[in-house]
């Protein structure tokens, strides 16, 4: 689900959203969850059936696609409910974005958590040619924003 959201949001310092998205209701069926959950096969080395038998299915998957860089090439932000929850209650964040073989490739530099009840939102501004996004983190209840570096062909924690 991709939420609009105006200026007066609550919760987000000196930028405003662009669009928000609701993974929590992102349904597993979607094609952004299907490239997500084939990637994911690929990092762990199983197949589905191997995956199932280490409780590791599809269905957990949910993801949407956005265009963070405006290059007219959907990147897919999503998460694995099943396999990466860290000990305070946050899902980790997968950005990809597909290389120029055809093949996604993750982008974020470091990990990501966020509270999957809250939305991942897009900020109107830009680094590096890419929007910059804002989760909220349960751990540290604030929101956090990542840009992009360039340099390292990234998404990093943006310092405040």
């Amino acid at each position: 689900m991709i939420l609009f959201c105006s200026a007066g949001f609550a919760g987000l310092a000196f930028d405003i959203p662009r669009a928000c998205f609701d993974l929590e209701n992102t349904e597993s069926s979607s094609p952004a969850s299907e490239i997500l959950w084939s990637w994911l096969l690929r990092q762990i080395r199983l197949s589905e059936a191997n995956a199932a038998i280490h409780n590791i299915y599809k269905k957990d998957c949910a993801a949407v696609f956005f265009d963070l860089n405006s290059d007219g090439e959907d990147e897919v932000l999503g998460t694995h409910y099943s396999s990466v929850k860290n000990g305070n209650g946050g899902w980790l964040l997968y950005i990809l974005q597909k290389n120029s073989k055809g093949i996604y490739q993750e982008i974020t530099g470091e990990e990501i958590y966020f509270d999957v009840r809250h939305p991942v939102c897009i900020l109107l501004k830009k680094t590096d040619g890419y929007r910059n996004f804002q989760v909220f983190n349960k751990n540290l209840d604030d929101d956090i924003t990542y840009s992009y570096r360039q340099d390292k062909k990234l998404y990093f924690k943006k310092n405040k």
